[in-house]
Parts: C-alpha cells; structure tokens; sequence
C-alpha cells in the first residue's frame, strides 16, 4: 500500500491552464508502482521546475523519488536535535526577505565554524537537503534560485575533507542537476579563496555545460552588482536586510515551529526500489553522464 508522502506542507494550486499538464503526469504516475502517491500540488511543483516539460517532469519525478532511496546518508537522520545543531553552529543557511526584480529568490549560505577540524561533508550535506526542502515548501511556486555561497573562512583543509569523500560530491551534483524541483538561475561564489580551482576542480567532471554557465565567481561583491540589486544582501554584506545570523535564526524558529515532524517525515519520500517495473536501476551511476538539461535565460 502507498504512503502518502509529505514533501509539500503548504498547498499549491495549480496554475490556470496547466489542468491537462497536471492530469497526464498522474495518468502516467498509475503505471508506477514504486512511486510514492503524489498530491496535484506535488505534481505542479515538478511540472514548474521543469517548465512544463512532460516528459522532463515525468524524468526529474522517477529521479528525484530514485536517488533520495538510494542516498539514504544524504536525505536520513533528521531528528530535529542534529539539524538544530547544525544549523546553529556549522552551516549558516539563511533565505533573504526580498526577491530579485525578476521575481528569483535568494539564499545565502556560509560556515558558522570554520575551524575545518569539525567540518563534516556528509553532515553539511543532510542540513543542505533538508533546508531546501524546507524552502521549496514554504516557497512554493517561484521563478526561480539564486545561491550565494560565501567562502570566506574556508582553508585547504576543508578541501581535504571533500576531496575525501568523492562519492558524495557525486551524489550532490547528481540531485541538483537531475532531481532537484526547483529553477535554478545562479550560483554566485563569493570571497572566492586562492584555491578556487582546486575546488572547482573537484566537481567539474561532475557539471553539465548548463550548469557551468550558471556559475560565477566573485573575489569580492563588486561583480554580484550586475546580476540582482545589493540592496537585498544582509546588513553585514552591505544589504538593507537583517544580518545574516539574525535570517538563519529566524528561519531555524521557522523549523522548529512547523517543520520538525515533517522533515522527519520526509525521509519516507523515496521509491520503492524493489516495485519498480523492469530492470533495477543504480540510478546514481546512470545519471551521471544524463543530466537535465537547465534552462538558461
């Protein structure tokens, strides 16, 4: 029997028009047992992240379910106590209040303790998943992401400990290029440190040319002007936004107050590896070299 999973708390309607989109891609989802039961508000996020591409939903659907089943160290363990804590001491996530004026919404994310000696890839990683996932509910339908990561603190040492852990880079880029229902529109590195293309170094096998096309890097905030006002950082960039700590707290009281059951929930939203019809699929090696294509504009 289907379990219905959470994914989405928040409802999303579906948008005047795309009623038959919709109806196909549950038409098809009868055919897929080892699908979990998907609400319409599930469907349209997939269809809008795939700019209503039926059979790139219907792809990125297969893959999302697929790879978060067979990533069980990447999308399990979210007891409320460990994303707390990672959260509030390593991983500063943080969503800005304001969008871009083409509607893109911003998230900054940087290290809290940058002492590469607790720097943990794996955890980073778990509270990576699950903090999008969180976005991609409270958001619901938006135009698109900007990601601003922020290096500043970063040393050889916590390259070290990527560099280690080589499978898991591929599981990420696999899950972002292929799986993950959102529009990308950039991603923005800046305080770029002077091991940069060792880092990219380590990823590039990894990216399709659509997603190198979305990255830029910045050694300081000067060149981020021409991609999104400034005005819409956090204070302590130079924003008129609260400071960083200030929005990654008050998304954390966000969390807490309506997120902590159904982030736990949400490690039941996988496949069914053993009701897929056909032959069984290694999902993560087989995407490797079959990305989604991402739209650029």
């Amino acid at each position: 029997m289907k379990t219905k999973q959470p994914f989405l708390k928040k409802n999303v309607e579906i948008p005047k028009g795309k009623e038959m989109d919709v109806q196909n891609i549950k038409n098809w989802l009868v055919h897929q047992p080892h699908l979990p039961k998907l609400t319409d508000a599930h469907i349209v996020m997939f269809l809008h992240s795939c700019y209503y591409s039926g059979e790139r939903t219907k792809e990125t659907i297969d893959n999302y379910y697929t790879v978060r089943a067979q990533c069980l160290d990447l999308f399990g363990g979210r007891d409320w106590p460990r994303l707390e804590k990672l959260w509030k001491s390593l991983y500063l996530m943080a969503p800005l209040p304001k969008s871009t004026p083409e509607g893109y919404r911003i998230l900054v994310y940087r290290l809290a303790d940058t002492d590469p000696s607790k720097f943990n890839f794996q955890e980073a990683l778990t509270a990576f998943f699950a903090y999008n996932d969180v976005r991609i509910s409270e958001d619901g339908l938006v135009e698109g992401y900007i990601v601003v990561f922020d290096m500043k603190g970063a040393t050889i040492g916590h390259l070290a400990r990527v560099s280690t852990c080589m499978h898991l880079v591929r599981k990420f880029m696999v899950y972002i290029q292929d799986c993950h229902p959102v529009r990308l529109k950039g991603v923005h590195v800046i305080n770029t440190v002077s091991f940069i293309d060792s880092c990219l170094g380590l990823v590039k096998p990894f990216i399709q040319s659509g997603l190198m096309q979305l990255i830029h890097l910045h050694s300081d905030l000067k060149t981020l002007e021409k991609f999104f006002p400034l005005e819409l950082l956090p204070s302590d960039y130079g924003g008129m936004a609260p400071d960083t700590v200030t929005l990654a707290d008050e998304h954390m009281k966000l969390v807490a107050k309506n997120y902590k059951d159904w982030l736990k929930d949400s490690e039941k939203s996988i496949a069914d590896l053993k009701r897929r019809i056909g032959k069984p699929k290694n999902q993560i090696m087989e995407l490797e070299g079959s990305f989604k294509t991402l739209e650029i504009d």
